[in-house]
């Protein structure tokens, strides 16, 4: 892996993380077949389903304008980004909160998982954690702190892993499962605020409320391009599992979950961490030198694509043998799960990385359009299976085909996006004096 990759700062960038994702998934993957002794599959269900939620209300929170800390210029102006993204998620989980308060039952009872409302307002402080610690890391990653980001996700893993194990073996059901989670999420957000402090006190110090509502300004494609398009992507990935558990039961859901969980294991030893890389060289490069991002992203993909082929195929082989043995024989139609997600998957894990390019080139239209297109063939491949009465495989096996045409579009998307930002600007276009806008000129 170090041949293929980058020299320099970012190489070791890649590593560190790679290193620190390794060790947390490692973690994670070895307490799965204690969670799954300690909890049953409907619990996993009703647990992933808050997660689920949790995904769509944190990308609401921050109204996407983290995706502008790692843009200006200055550390001042950055540090004022991050408060305006803290502000909005307090904002966002209070309303959030009196939703939850007011309409949590009857939308947790149409959804199939009714328990969920007795926990409404541990999710609002999960959705609280989850904005702080998405908007402090895309601190961190400016800073190209990449050892305080590898920190966070020891420590995250590891508190969640330990808090679930100990109230699972209390028995209290998928209310520990989340328990744990906001745990882990709670402290690693702490540990992330105190390397910010540490990064550059001054700059946060700096930050005035002037300063902010100028940043809100100047940024304001974020919220009015980006976040639709973050929403509509979000929902396109937590809405596969949304309607297995409402039309095939939390038992389901919950196999399905785990599935999905172990391949995010492969997704995350590499994908995740070349990714976080990958954003911060790709808005440097924007910034100093635009023609160079095609190489980075065409590098980047195919570094990728050699280096995932052969596990997933290993995966796909003995996932189905092995699922009983390690799980539990409540588990042991796991493995079919993994095996018939794993094209999907690889696709995942190819494309994600680069995923970002659309956003330090800003064209959230196009990244809008891409997840529309996400959501309506996830979604739609598991409503099809229900109208043909497709048993909970063959619903999988169709989602599995709709998501490696939707991250292959994902991909080419990127690519085009990139081409256009290097197309050369016609001349005379705003008169005679126009100035030549070619990346370099």
């Amino acid at each position: 892996m170090r041949g293929w990759l980058p020299q320099g700062h970012l190489g070791r960038g890649v590593l560190t993380l790679m290193a620190a994702s390794t060790i947390a998934e490692a973690i994670s993957a070895a307490s799965a077949p204690i969670i799954t002794r300690l909890y049953a599959p409907a619990e996993v269900g009703t647990y992933a389903v808050a997660i689920s939620l949790l995904a769509i209300l944190v990308t609401i929170s921050t109204l996407s304008y983290q995706f502008a800390i790692p843009l200006p210029e200055s550390a001042i102006g950055a540090a004022n980004v991050v408060a305006l993204c803290l502000g909005a998620a307090l904002a966002v989980s209070a309303v959030s909160g009196v939703v939850l308060w007011l309409a949590g039952p009857q939308f947790f009872g149409l959804i199939g998982t009714a328990v969920l409302s007795r926990y409404a307002m541990l999710l609002v402080l999960g959705q609280i954690v989850g904005a702080s610690l998405v908007t402090l890391s895309y601190w961190a990653v400016r800073a190209k702190k990449f050892s305080a980001i590898a920190a966070t996700n020891l420590t995250q893993t590891a508190t969640t892993v330990a808090v679930q194990t100990g109230l699972g073996v209390a028995r209290v059901g998928a209310f520990g499962l989340l328990v744990g989670y906001v745990t882990g999420s709670l402290l690693g957000s702490i540990r992330l605020a105190r390397a910010a402090w540490q990064i550059d006190s001054a700059a946060l110090r700096g930050v005035t409320r002037q300063g902010v509502l100028a940043a809100a300004r100047r940024y304001r494609r974020f919220p009015i391009f980006s976040l639709p398009s973050s929403i509509v992507n979000t929902v396109g990935q937590q809405a596969p599992l949304l309607f297995l558990v409402a039309l095939y039961g939390t038992a389901v859901g919950g196999r399905y979950a785990l599935a999905d969980r172990l391949l995010g294991v492969c997704v995350a030893l590499v994908s995740e961490s070349v990714g976080q890389v990958f954003f911060a060289e790709g808005a440097r490069v924007v910034r100093e030198q635009p023609a160079a991002l095609r190489a980075l992203f065409w590098r980047t993909t195919r570094t990728l694509a050699l280096a995932g082929v052969g596990p997933f195929a290993l995966i796909a082989v003995f996932a189905p043998v092995l699922a009983g043995p390690v799980f539990g024989k409540e588990w042991s139609d796991l493995g079919l799960f993994v095996a018939i997600l794993v094209p999907m998957y690889f696709a995942v894990f190819v494309t994600n990385p680069t995923g970002s390019t659309l956003d330090f080139l800003e064209r959230q239209e196009l990244q809008f359009v891409l997840g529309i297109l996400r959501a309506g063939l996830l979604s739609g491949a598991v409503i099809v299976s229900t109208v043909l009465h497709l048993p909970p495989m063959g619903a999988v096996g169709l989602l599995s085909v709709a998501g490696c045409l939707t991250y292959g579009a994902f991909g080419v998307g990127s690519w085009y996006a990139i081409r256009a930002h290097a197309r050369p600007v016609p001349r005379g276009l705003g008169g005679g004096d126009a100035p030549d806008l070619r990346p370099g000129a």
